[in-house]
């Protein structure tokens, strides 16, 4: 993961780290915690507006209602957006 967080530094958008602006967490984007676990953004949202997590926390890969209990946990160190010209 903190390979892959390079280039997405270099190659994607960043992007705010703070969960209360929740019109820029977008489904598609990519969520980088500092335990170097990762997620990509679901187009599912719980009922504070919040998108679900598709990642791999217990095996198998799960859609889940998680990115504030990571973040809360775990921290979040990146959010990536890749943005097509």
């Amino acid at each position: 993961v903190p390979n892959i967080q390079v280039y997405l530094s270099r190659h994607a958008k960043s992007l705010t780290l703070d969960l209360t602006e929740i019109e820029e967490w977008q489904p598609g984007d990519i969520v980088v915690f500092s335990d170097s676990h990762i997620g990509i953004l679901s187009d599912i949202r719980n009922y504070k507006g919040l998108p679900f997590l598709l990642h791999n926390g217990d095996l198998p890969v799960q859609e889940e209602d998680a990115l504030e209990r990571e973040h809360f946990l775990k921290g979040i160190s990146g959010h990536y957006r890749f943005i097509l010209h």
